[in-house]
């Protein structure tokens, strides 16, 4: 189900200023069954061409004003109803039958809206950014918590932004009642454009990552440092690595599955640094039973690590024996190798 604002086709497709673009008197609407109790799936289209868009979220039931369940679930009837928004509202009619519904609607911008925005000291909406925030549903509670929660004063273009970011007044609260007032919406909007939220903190205190600054978080998420992760390399022995270690492994490929395979070679080094560089040089575990395989079965990963950067392989190994060397050390196979030993 679509739980958050999805960015559209027409918001994205061509730059625009806010002010040129063309606000929709009207589209069409169609709502769905939810999985959330309490709440109905809602998807809205307008506009034509390139400013065609699509607008899908989960609302509360309650946001269809004069809209009842018998008529949503009945064997099929005509509908009017509002969803009515601190910035404008959606006037609807169509029909319903068996929880499903569509039909159109026109939009009605609220005057009162800007009245009340310029009371708290930001300025008028462009028509354009108000009716975004009529789609994302932002309204003055959200003004007032940020004022609350001590950020800076918000443009109406930003607080237009924030509403196709998806940053409401629930993800705001929600942050805020975990330590994180930002100070500044820009912030915000990159901690929800990352995927940090509710879940992904949850999941990573869980993990014994907690009072994570707001950066960390991003930076976890943009690396793909989840519980998974992390719970890999506490099943092979590396617990307790600060987020920059745990970034660095998972930047170099360094997972559960590389250091269990690394440590059935018995390389299991007390520094996860040491394999980062192993893996940085191409040195694996096949790589490792090929020369376990020609007699260097005992090699330091330092060893390892410079034969592979000078092109020691089994078959080159192979060679130098064919050409009557014996088993020589892997330094002495490394020099042979830069001169060129064929």
């Amino acid at each position: 189900m679509r739980l958050a604002v999805l960015l559209l086709t027409g918001l994205l497709a061509t730059p625009v200023l806010a002010a040129q673009h063309p606000v929709p008197s009207g589209g069409q609407w169609l709502i769905e069954p939810s999985d959330h109790s309490g709440k109905v799936e809602l998807t809205v289209r307008y506009g034509e061409g390139h400013y065609s868009s699509n607008w899908g979220r989960d609302i509360p039931f309650s946001e269809l004003v004069g809209l009842s369940r018998a008529d949503m679930e009945g064997p099929g009837t005509n509908v009017h109803f509002k969803i009515a928004r601190s910035a404008g509202t959606l006037s609807c009619q169509g029909w319903f039958e068996s929880g499903k519904g569509s039909g159109h609607f026109t939009y009605e911008p609220n005057p009162q809206f800007v009245a009340e925005l310029s009371k708290r000291g930001i300025n008028a909406p462009t028509e354009w950014e108000q009716f975004q925030m009529t789609m994302a549903g932002v309204g003055l509670e959200l003004v007032d918590e940020l004022q609350k929660q001590g950020y800076n004063r918000p443009t109406a273009g930003q607080l237009a932004r924030m509403a196709t970011h998806g940053v409401d007044l629930a993800y705001l609260q929600d942050l805020g009642s975990r330590g994180y007032k930002l100070q500044d919406t820009e912030r915000l909007v990159r901690m929800r454009d990352h995927g940090v939220d509710r879940d992904f903190i949850e999941a990573l205190n869980s993990a014994g990552y907690k009072d994570l600054s707001a950066e960390e978080l991003v930076r976890m998420r943009d690396h793909g440092v989840d519980p998974e992760f992390i719970a890999s390399l506490d099943s092979a022995g590396y617990k307790n690595l600060d987020t920059e270690n745990l970034v660095r492994l998972r930047d170099h490929g360094v997972d559960g599955d590389y250091i269990m395979d690394m440590k059935d070679e018995g390389y299991a080094p007390t520094n996860p640094e040491e394999l980062v560089e192993s893996r940085d040089h191409g040195v694996d575990p096949s790589y490792i039973r090929s020369l376990k395989a020609v007699g260097y079965d005992k090699l330091s990963l330092g060893e390892l690590r410079r034969a592979r950067d000078h092109g020691v392989t089994r078959g080159f190994v192979e060679r130098v024996k064919s050409h009557g060397y014996g088993t020589p050390s892997i330094n002495e196979v490394i020099r042979l190798r830069d001169r060129g030993l064929d």
